[in-house]
């Protein structure tokens, strides 16, 4: 989960070139990467988003994201007609099952649903139920509207790390497999709720209340999926914020102290085309990260109205249970209560970390270069120039602009339910 979690491969001879990354801050090199790639001239496919392909998968067949083409290791291409269409036909089937889901709860079968699982009124589940419909709706139709968007700034991550490994012979990797520990979570508390829910049914049960748990389920599901999704794109840009935070910092005072004049020279001699590439490639990650967030704030405001509104109910529920039963609390309440707040609160915490990380390394970069030696006039221009530019940028990933998310996000969600 830590956001240093990274990896650099990095050639001898670049080392030499540019020690200011570090070597006892760099993780050793992927063996495994370098077996894949020795003797031949190309990368494996998309070596960026290997760690959440399984995740992309997932996506890819629920409709969420394009099944896009592979043009090469650094490029992806729009879907083909047939993929469209089958992206188009499992959306429909959504919208389809969704107005059925409104119908049905409308009707007496979903009485069912409503039964006594705690201790608020059944309108308050009602309206968790819709939430949960309205935010998976959104979220279909914002991913269909985002199509070429998400290729675009996938393609944009892949360029850079195109240029990274042209440049300083370098192979930026990530520790995304927090992916598919979170999607093993997601089908387990969700199967978890739906044996409860379906073991406190007393009756006859119809059909149709079978399909109304189970495309819940999904729906929320699917949500919760695609928030893990946004993390992980999130993760990547902070990981390659940190590498131009790393590079950019083998140019600070601290680092150049205890150097000879001639050592001291040709360091700097490097400085003007570093800085020119670090002022570009920070530029240029500023651009994927704002268009991440117009790619997901809208899904992101809708599942925290949702996940607020969850973790409150929930907090209430179990409140209520203290306090009425003398500290007694039912065992099949407990388990409910702690199922949706186990889900929610873990990915509230995953949202808010990455969020908070991608933001602190994006304006880190501007405290770095305050610090960075400048003895001549010509560097001193350069970096007053980046400075003046960065302290003009407001970076921060924002909830459709209602909010900013970073680390203190779960904090306010914890306190809801407190002061509530």
């Amino acid at each position: 989960m830590c956001p240093n979690s990274w990896v650099i491969e990095m050639a001898l001879h670049k080392e030499l070139l540019h020690p200011q990354l570090n070597p006892r801050r760099i993780r050793p090199v992927n063996q495994a990467f370098m077996r894949s790639t020795r003797g031949t001239n190309t990368l494996p496919a998309n070596p960026v988003f290997a760690d959440i392909q399984t995740i992309l998968s997932v996506l890819k067949a629920t409709g969420l994201l394009p099944i896009y083409e592979q043009l090469s290791s650094f490029e992806l291409g729009p879907p083909t007609k047939p993929n469209e269409f089958y992206s188009f036909f499992v959306r429909g089937v959504v919208h389809a099952l969704t107005i059925f889901n409104i119908y049905s709860l409308m009707t007496p079968n979903s009485a069912k649903l409503f039964i006594s699982l705690r201790e608020t009124d059944n309108v308050n589940q009602w309206i968790e139920l819709l939430l949960c419909i309205f935010t998976y709706t959104l979220t279909v139709f914002v991913c269909a509207r985002n199509t070429k968007s998400i290729i675009q700034v996938m393609n944009e991550i892949l360029k850079l790390d195109q240029e990274v490994l042209r440049q300083f012979g370098i192979a930026l990797s990530n520790h995304c497999n927090f992916s598919i520990k979170f999607l093993v979570l997601i089908a387990a508390c969700q199967a978890y709720i739906i044996f409860l829910r379906i073991n406190a049914l007393s009756g006859a049960v119809s059909p149709t209340t079978y399909i109304l748990i189970g495309f819940y389920a999904i729906q929320n599901g699917l949500t919760a999926t695609y928030i893990v999704f946004a993390s992980a794109l999130l993760r990547i840009v902070c990981i390659r914020f940190q590498f131009v935070n790393q590079l950019l910092n083998g140019y600070a005072y601290n680092r150049l102290l205890g150097k000879n004049p001639r050592q001291l020279q040709l360091h700097m001699d490097k400085f003007p085309e570093d800085s020119l590439y670090i002022y570009r490639t920070h530029n240029r990650l500023l651009r994927i990260y704002k268009s991440i967030n117009e790619c997901c704030s809208l899904i992101i405001v809708c599942f925290l109205g949702y996940s607020f509104y969850t973790v409150t109910t929930n907090w209430y529920n179990l409140f209520v249970q203290i306090t009425s039963n003398k500290g007694v609390i039912s065992s099949h309440i407990m388990q409910w209560c702690l199922a949706w707040l186990c889900l929610h609160t873990s990915l509230l915490t995953l949202l808010s970390r990455s969020c908070g990380a991608t933001t602190h390394e994006a304006n880190t970069t501007s405290q770095i270069l305050a610090r960075v030696y400048g003895k001549s006039k010509e560097f001193q221009n350069i970096i007053d120039k980046f400075l003046t530019k960065s302290i003009k940028q407001e970076v921060q990933f924002t909830a459709y602009g209602f909010f900013a998310i970073d680390n203190s996000t779960l904090f306010k969600v914890s306190y809801t339910p407190i002061s509530w």
